[in-house]
């Protein structure tokens, strides 16, 4: 008998991370008596999530029973139900019929000549009755893991009794491997019929890119770059075994790979599919290489690219399933993203080079033909690096700085050390379209990279810039930066401007000091104005007017007027640090809602259409105050919880999202979770020594338990 179901405390229901909804569909099916199967592909976490509803349900049973079976031990007939009722055969036999007991333990021991085909009847009804006796005593929990690998005889025998059991309080849990987007067909069939009539089915889907991300982190492999993170879900198809192997194969590597490079895929991963592609052709598999290269490969571009049977081998490639029949067009596409990383991680680095060659011809994007050629080429190449830029350029226009900074670092990579622009110019500009982005820590590293040696002081102040920027709100965590900056940047007003602007931010953030915050911000605008540097004077402006409309300060309606005036910088004039959002701020604070609205839902359209991330996440937040000053409850929680997914899923400005994101709870959600944000707010802003949103979390924090009915935790949080 087994009446607990010890697991690790690692499986635990409240660290399956990503499987809420399931785990909130199984538990109903469980508390009321019911039974589940899971189901889903290979690495989908079946198996944990198994154990730790197991764990969870195992102190309601009475009698615990478990099998998990093997695919190299399926041929075996009876070992599961051997496991199942093994321990427990001496309670049982006793209160079966004499031809019930004989039967089962002829099949559980192999003693006698008894078998499911001779004594089938007998067989069925005493595994029907084992079940009904020990329920008898309470409840049982079957637990099965691997149905798929069941033997025939224990699974018919299982079905048999699980048909017939009706109000017996028997429960099964089980976890099946299926395949494909749907989960259906014989196999999936085969399942259901192993379990109760009423058994709900609940398939485990992929995990989005901030699961991954929190999985990664939960398991030890933590800080991993935003990039990096974007690939492993890519890669993964956000499968959370195949994620963390992906995610062991980066720590493991020595040097991690470059930008345009793939993922090393681990032995383990490669061996689920490379036996497959083993049994393609040559032709077949230098065909699918191409399409593994490709962004987004059809029968046409392989066409272009020299594969001129393309349809036929990647027919016979799609008749092993290794490409998925795609119902919106002509696209090929491989049936899991892990499939096309094997493959391109399997071929040597000439045959890879010989792809992308030929792709850098075939592609028809501008920019696609520039990563090929790229990735084709070897060595320093100014012309392949202009080619590089230009692509970078063009992918910045269209709102897609991640893209632009991939092609940065790939032009850098091919820009001869006494080019013009030289290598280091052009990683941080890569650098700068990766803060854009939202990838602070990509851009941290490659600044931190160009310090080590750079000599230049405009390239040196400019490294210094992204490495502030890079801290966000933690900008008391890189103080050291800035006599360093200071130095670098001598007696130059354009780089001193560029300095000053930070120095403003320095004064607010970290000392809460909005009149020297304003002083700075005026005295950088004053030197990028002798420097003709329009763009760090629109910023040093923008920022001038926020904290006069913070202040009370009756300039800042002239102020706005001077960061609103031509010439302008569209970046700027929609950045979250912009004239916009100084404009909107004042709209804000003078009441007038109406217009505000309309501020930042314009401003907030721009930020989407050029890819600026964190201008994303702020003006979500933005919007959500705007709505909830107004009353408009419901809308602001909306919002408010977008804009903090958002937050989280990029890592930027959490801290001021789960402020905001309290305070819409507080006033149309659920006060346990606004207390919950709001602690989480100041705990954020304690850490990174954020001064004024420190007071503002607690305000919230103050706000919350007020609303809670706990005013003596409300004064308290709001007397600091």
């Amino acid at each position: 008998m087994r009446r607990d179901f010890t697991e690790s405390a690692g499986c635990r229901s409240d660290l399956v991370i990503g499987r809420e909804e399931s785990f909130g569909a199984a538990r109903e099916q469980l508390s009321r008596g019911g039974s589940v199967l899971l189901h889903g592909p290979a690495g989908i976490g079946k198996s944990t999530v198994l154990r730790a509803l197991a764990s969870e349900y195992a102190g309601t049973a009475h009698t615990v029973l478990r099998c998990s079976a093997t695919e190299s031990e399926s041929h075996l007939p009876f070992l599961a139900l051997a496991d199942l009722l093994g321990l427990v055969l001496d309670r049982v036999t006793p209160v079966l019929p004499d031809a019930q007991a004989t039967a089962l333990e002829s099949a559980l021991t192999g003693r006698g000549e008894s078998t499911l085909q001779r004594d089938g009847l007998a067989l069925r009804l005493a595994v029907l009755s084992a079940l009904r006796a020990l329920a008898a005593e309470g409840p049982v929990l079957v637990v099965a893991d691997d149905l798929q690998w069941l033997d025939p005889a224990s699974a018919e025998l299982l079905g048999f009794a699980a048909r017939r059991l009706g109000d017996t309080p028997v429960r099964l849990l089980c976890a099946a491997r299926t395949e494909g987007p749907e989960a259906q067909g014989a196999a999936y069939d085969r399942h259901l019929r192993a379990s109760p009539p009423d058994t709900r089915a609940v398939r485990l889907g992929p995990l989005t890119r901030a699961q991954v991300s929190a999985l990664l982190d939960e398991r030890g492999y933590a800080g991993l770059p935003r990039s990096t993170v974007r690939d492993i879900h890519r890669t993964s198809g956000g499968n959370p075994l195949f994620a963390l192997e992906l995610g062991r194969a980066l720590a493991e590597s020595p040097t991690p790979p470059r930008p345009g490079e793939p993922l090393p895929v681990p032995t383990s991963l490669r061996a689920l599919v490379l036996t497959r592609l083993e049994m393609l052709s040559d032709e077949a598999r230098r065909t699918l290489l191409v399409a593994s290269a490709g962004a987004r490969p059809t029968p046409a571009l392989l066409h272009a690219a020299g594969r001129e049977n393309a349809e036929a081998e990647t027919a016979q490639a799609a008749a092993l399933g290794l490409l998925a029949t795609d119902p919106e067009g002509p696209a090929v596409r491989f049936a899991h993203p892990l499939i096309s990383a094997a493959l391109y991680a399997e071929a040597p680095a000439p045959e890879r080079r010989a792809a992308h060659a030929a792709l850098s011809t075939a592609a028809s994007d501008p920019i696609e033909r520039a990563r090929h050629l790229a990735l084709a080429t070897t060595g320093t190449d100014p012309e392949v690096a202009d080619r590089l830029a230009e692509a970078a350029a063009l992918a910045r226009d269209r709102g897609a700085p991640s893209v632009a900074a991939s092609l940065g670092l790939l032009a850098a990579r091919h820009t001869p050390p006494d080019g013009a622009p030289g290598p280091d110019e052009r990683r941080l500009t890569a650098a700068e379209d990766a803060i854009t982005a939202g990838e602070p820590d990509l851009a941290r590293d490659i600044a931190r990279e160009v310090l080590t040696r750079a000599g230049a002081p405009d390239e040196r102040v400019r490294a210094w810039m992204v490495v502030i920027e890079a801290a966000g709100q933690a900008i008391a965590d890189v103080d050291a930066a800035f006599p360093q900056a200071l130095a670098d940047a001598g007696e130059d007003p354009r780089l001193l401007a560029l300095v000053h602007y930070q120095l403003a931010w320095r004064s607010l953030v970290v000392q809460g000091d909005f009149a020297q915050g304003r002083e700075e911000a005026a005295h950088a605008a004053r030197l990028a104005a002798e420097a003709a540097d329009r763009r760090t004077e629109l910023l040093a402006l923008a920022f001038q007017a926020q904290a006069e409309t913070l202040m009370g300060h009756p300039d800042a309606p002239e102020t706005i007027g001077r960061a609103l005036a031509e010439p302008q910088d569209a970046r700027v004039a929609c950045h979250h640090n912009g004239a916009g959002s100084a404009r909107f701020r004042w709209l804000v604070m003078s009441d007038r809602l109406a217009e505000a609205r309309t501020a930042v839902t314009g401003l907030l359209r721009e930020v989407r259409r050029r890819g600026m991330a964190e201008s994303e996440v702020h003006y979500l937040r933005f919007l959500a105050e705007t709505e909830l000053h107004s009353g408009h409850c419901g809308r602001a929680l909306e919002l408010s919880r977008e804009s903090l997914t958002l937050a989280r899923d990029a890592g930027i400005g959490e801290g001021a999202g789960a402020m905001q994101a309290a305070l819409a709870e507080a006033a149309g959600g659920d006060v346990e979770r606004a207390l919950t944000l709001a602690r989480e707010a100041v705990r954020r802003a304690e850490e990174d020594g954020d001064a004024v949103y420190l007071s503002r979390a607690l305000a919230a924090l103050g706000h919350a338990a007020l609303v809670a009915g706990d005013a003596r935790a409300a004064v308290r949080a709001l007397r600091r």
